[in-house]
């Protein structure tokens, strides 16, 4: 079923056309919806097989590499949605004539993107921000009246000026700014990893970590962390 943009009008059709046209487009969320499980299932199946050392063809730097090709997706998905709604919407006069707009101002945000994934961290997970050490749950309290973009239903999200440490591939610890900070629950299974020196951290199992292995830096899942693994994290 191709895609094809509605070009009745709801205000002057009859009940039959506009209930037929509200079945298409059903019809047609179902099936892109069908699609984008079917192969959500399928690279988490693959994932899922090369992480296990159960499997023939076992082997982590597979599992890994599906980790960021995704991570790698999503980013460019936020670069093309920028883009087109920053640079181009405004002049898209043709969509705008098909949506029924007679005039359209061009957007001033810095993105678009309001939210894309949902690995999340319990509420008292420390961050080391560039005013200090707090909870994600303090945090989020501090800027609670810098109201965010809206997000999922259920989910809360407030904006933030400071900024969040973060790593780098080339190994360097640097400051990073924050789009927003989001508080939601969850029914996913989570997690709790411990260290030796006592440190520990709550993350849904969908969360991924740096190790580091037999001399290798891997990007894991809580369920793929080994004992003997050395988990990327503060000494201070």
């Amino acid at each position: 079923m191709s895609f094809k943009l509605t070009k009745i009008d709801p205000h002057n059709c009859s009940i039959e056309e506009l209930e037929k046209e509200i079945s298409r487009l059903k019809d047609l969320k179902e099936e892109y919806f069908n699609l984008e499980q079917s192969v959500k299932i399928f690279i988490n199946s693959v994932y899922g097989a090369c992480a296990s050392p159960f499997f023939v063809g076992y082997n982590i730097n597979i599992a890994e590499a599906v980790t960021l090709q995704g991570q790698d997706i999503v980013k460019f998905a936020n670069g093309i949605m920028d883009e087109y709604f920053l640079n181009e919407w405004h002049n898209d006069t043709e969509l705008h004539e098909h949506l029924g707009l007679t005039y359209v101002n061009k957007i001033n945000e810095l993105s678009v993107v309001v939210y894309n994934d949902t690995d999340s961290c319990d509420a008292s997970t420390i961050i080391k921000t560039s005013i200090g050490d707090f909870t994600i749950e303090d945090f989020y309290n501090m800027n609670k009246n810098n109201k965010g973009d809206t997000t999922l239903i259920g989910h809360e999200s407030v904006n933030t000026k400071e900024k969040v440490l973060n790593w780098s591939s080339n190994k360097n610890l640097y400051y990073a700014p924050v789009k927003r900070i989001i508080r939601h629950k969850v029914n996913k299974p989570k997690w709790k990893l411990k260290t030796k020196s006592g440190k520990e951290i709550i993350i849904t199992n969908d969360h991924s970590l740096v190790v580091f292995r037999n001399g290798e830096q891997l990007v894991v899942k809580p369920k793929e962390v080994k004992k003997a693994d050395k988990i990327l994290c503060i000494n201070k």
